[in-house]
């Protein structure tokens, strides 16, 4: 039986390869985010999510939990200071 309170998180399974995805710790939680191409003019970020474990079935794949909307500001605050100056007030993308 789910809670009223507090509804079921939804996973994004992702393929069983984060090695190019960076990551800052927030919390107890490692937060999981792709940085556009650095040799193009107009730089971006991509937040997947905080990572969650792992779920195999016939593949490994990695589970992440999505960023909820009342957390992106600051999220974004975060990784505005955490990031190299290039990306400075880039724009920001969510999963």
């Amino acid at each position: 039986m789910e809670s009223a309170l507090a509804p079921p998180t939804r996973l994004i399974e992702y393929p069983n390869d984060l090695s190019g995805c960076d990551s800052v710790e927030i919390g107890s939680k490692r937060l999981l985010y792709m940085c556009s191409n650095s040799n193009i003019s107009k730089h971006f970020v991509i937040v997947l999510g905080y990572y969650a474990g792992q779920k195999e079935d016939f593949v490994t794949k990695d589970l992440i939990e999505p960023v909820d909307d009342w957390s992106r500001a600051a999220i974004k605050e975060v990784l505005a200071r955490s990031l190299a100056q290039e990306y400075a007030d880039t724009q920001v993308f969510f999963l």
